[in-house]
């Protein structure tokens, strides 16, 4: 099954990030740069390239979390290739 996401084309530090194969990369910046947009979309991405791989997203509050990642996320991937179990707290994107 062919997977398809439309993805914008990202801001130069986006690029930058999404571009960086460290194991562990910090992003900092301004409100409104786009660094939760960004992790989402490279999450997504390491998913699909990386069967198999854990990624953790954290914020300060999990109403923060909800709102800046878990809903996005929902609305990105659908039900498809995305299952939220709120009781664990937990996301599993599944490709294959």
């Amino acid at each position: 099954m062919a997977i398809q996401l439309r993805i914008p084309k990202p801001s130069e530090k986006q690029r930058l990030f999404w571009e960086d194969r460290h194991s562990y990369v910090a992003y900092g910046g301004a409100r409104g740069g786009g660094k939760s947009w960004s992790v989402r979309v490279k999450s997504v991405l390491l998913c699909i390239t990386h069967p198999g791989i854990i990624i953790m997203i954290i914020r300060r509050t999990y109403p923060e979390l909800r709102a800046n990642h878990i809903e996005p996320l929902r609305k990105m991937l659908g039900r498809k290739f995305a299952r939220y179990n709120d009781s664990k707290k937990e996301y599993a994107l599944r490709f294959a």
